[in-house]
């Protein structure tokens, strides 16, 4: 959690680049066994397998989404969630991901910062409305103008030529917007669009020509459309003397994407449009073409003191409505300077030592520094190399091919440097933590390189945990870690079978007001995560909760924190001074006292699979059965191995 230190970014250059400063040598020298690039083979080698698979169309309507993990380290955990959210247009692919803070700057030099913007037309499917009609709110504006004169007929203050100043003003409303929309659709519009824009002139005039004889206004339907359309929706672009390698981003206040949730059937929606708005900080809204878009939030302008620290870093790719675009959002990614690919099972380890450096504060060893420096020289020399060898492909190509080129150089210099740079790092990682080399690490038991999917999310386990359970195991003996909740919080929570963060809840469609301190956590940065406590184990009769009579089993992860004190899970350096320090030491956290302790997890908790409660305590009995009722329909006989009747109590 909180935010990384910033470095310089890798050059998408094509020129060689001069060789970065010698790093800090290694106490023991390691075989650097950099291959030098060759022809591939059509076939991948068995690393070369994505570690976790990429769904045309994740499930839809499915809230929390599927997890993947995207190649490279520009996003967060290398970690990303696609969600198909359900419209009458068919369903909204987004994937959700948190930049890296190390990779922002590359990620905005693909953005040229426009003022312009355009109406575009794409060909998307249509189950309802058009985007400009709902843009301009013209149905809602006509409908309401109606309404007006019906209002005024009946209270008998609207006669001809004595028009109230309200219904005036809606009539005017209702004008301009018809007007606006007309502007953006321009000179040529699609069939969808004109006929939309005759629908609401014809139902404009019956209003006029009602208000002006006094007279009733019939029923005002919105403008419909089934299928394929042509329609129109604004977005920045780029001036005509702009270069076209880079995407069109415009600057505006920043905003949360709004889905609902149906509590009935579970199912998340997205109309494509709905945000939520007054959020504290800025974003960019970016056109990525042919319907596609991207929304970010910066950490260079969204100050820690002011922005909702938790949003920082924050990435929407969304695709037009439609299935099929799983893939398409992942390649996306690409026209932001970063890795669009899912990762690598070779891969897969870089990302597991990475989590465990961070969660095991390895990072400021020198020989772990040493290690990734010399990682990065590693790729860098690779990277020269292919350059050498493709620089004559280069010739003739225009800028935006140029781009393109010199990502592929990156990107196939990070796959080809990976494995060395993996024995590298854990040779390091293995003499810090009193190993005697990599090979004696990876041969522990603890040492289990594979994500773990928990809901919409993946987590990786810390070895040095699975290496001292025993230990950890007694350290908690008597304790909890405990969840408290309400009846109805409860009932939602298994309902939808996850205990996610504010953040999470947000893409899931969850109303606002669930949890105890969103807007506090949004400051201090606890709202990308869930809050457990430690205490005694809590008998049945003390409300509804979550609880875990087995602790180690959660803090096999790597992505908590916890703080012997209420802070709002503060990860933001300027509110952290505020509130008592954190640690990520899970004998530190077994040993705390204070009542309103808290233990941080990243994103959220799969009640339902692996991580599940010990037991779920119900406000009563009649909770209980209901909650029962529920997992028998939906086929769910255990929980954590053990059944249901053994977790449900009251």
């Amino acid at each position: 959690m909180g935010t990384n230190s910033k470095t310089a970014h890798t050059s998408y250059s094509i020129t060689p680049s001069n060789p970065s400063t010698e790093p800090a040598p290694l106490d023991e020298e390691i075989a650097l066994d950099v291959q030098t690039p060759s022809k591939p083979d059509s076939s991948p080698e068995p690393g070369a397998q994505p570690l976790t698979p990429l769904p045309e169309t994740p499930d839809v309507g499915k809230p929390f989404g599927e997890p993947i993990l995207v190649g490279g380290t520009d996003l967060h955990a290398s970690s990303a969630t696609l969600v198909s959210y359900a419209s009458a247009e068919g369903p909204r692919t987004v994937l959700h991901a948190r930049v890296s803070e190390e990779a922002e700057e590359k990620l905005l030099d693909a953005i040229n910062v426009s003022k312009e913007t355009a109406p575009i037309q794409v060909e998307q499917i249509v189950h309802g409305r058009l985007p400009v009609d709902e843009q301009h709110e013209l149905a809602e504006k006509i409908i309401a103008a109606a309404k007006s004169v019906n209002h005024h007929l009946k209270e008998g203050d609207l006669s001809v030529g004595e028009l109230p100043s309200t219904t005036e003003q809606k009539i005017v409303d209702a004008k301009k917007a018809a007007e606006a929309a007309a502007m953006d659709i321009g000179d040529s519009p699609g069939p969808a669009d004109s006929a939309m824009l005759a629908h609401y002139a014809a139902k404009l005039a019956d209003v006029e020509s009602a208000a002006a004889a006094a007279k009733a206004v019939g029923h005002v339907n919105p403008y419909l459309h089934e299928g394929v359309a042509t329609v129109t929706v604004t977005m920045p672009v780029l001036t005509s003397e702009t270069g076209d390698h880079r995407v069109a981003g415009l600057l505006r206040d920043a905003t949360r994407i709004r889905p609902t949730l149906d509590t009935e059937t579970g199912q998340a929606s997205w109309n494509g449009v709905a945000r939520w708005e007054k959020v504290a900080g800025k974003e960019y809204v970016i056109n990525l073409g042919d319907g596609f878009q991207a929304v970010y939030r910066p950490y260079g302008i969204n100050s820690p003191m002011t922005a909702e620290f938790s949003l920082r870093g924050r990435l929407e790719i969304i695709a037009p409505a439609g299935e099929g675009h799983g893939p398409d959002v992942v390649k996306r990614l690409g026209q932001l300077n970063l890795a669009n690919r899912p990762m690598t099972q070779a891969e897969g380890e870089y990302g597991y030592l990475a989590a465990n450096v961070k969660a095991q504060n390895l990072g400021d060893k020198d020989e772990v520094q040493a290690a990734i420096a010399t990682g990065d020289q590693l790729e860098e020399m690779m990277r020269q190399e292919l350059f050498h060898e493709r620089a004559h492909l280069a010739v003739g190509l225009n800028d935006a091919q140029l781009a393109r080129f010199a990502k592929d150089i990156q990107l196939d210099a990070h796959t080809q440097a990976l494995p060395t740079k993996v024995k590298v790092l854990r040779e390091a990682v293995a003499k810090v933590t009193g190993q005697h080399d990599g090979g004696a690490l990876s041969a522990t038991a603890g040492y289990d390189p594979a994500p773990r999917p928990s809901g919409g999310w993946l987590t990786w386990n810390r070895f040095d945990v699975g290496n001292s359970m025993t230990m950890l195991t007694a350290a908690f003996k008597g304790k909890a870690l405990v969840h408290a909740t309400s009846a109805s919080g409860l009932k939602a929570m298994l309902a939808n079978g996850v205990l996610a963060s504010t953040e999470r809840r947000t893409l899931m469609g969850v109303s606002r007001g669930v949890g105890m301190s969103e807007d506090q956590d949004k400051l201090t940065g606890g709202a990308s995560s869930v809050f457990l406590r430690v205490l005694g184990k809590p008998s049945s009769h003390s409300g509804p909760k979550l609880v875990w009579d087995q602790p180690e089993r959660l803090m096999h992860r790597a992505d908590y924190y916890g703080a012997n004190a209420d802070t709002y899970g503060a990860v933001n350096p300027s509110k952290t001074g505020k509130y008592a320090s954190s640690t990520r030491d899970p004998f530190k956290i077994a040993h705390f006292t204070n009542p309103s302790n808290e233990v941080m997890f990243g994103d959220g908790i799969d009640l339902l699979g692996a991580e599940g409660p010990s037991r779920i305590l119900c406000e009563s009995k009649a909770q209980r059965e209901e909650i029962q009722a529920m997992f028998t329909a939906k086929g769910i006989t255990h929980i954590a191995g053990k059944p249901i009747d053994d977790v449900l109590k009251v």
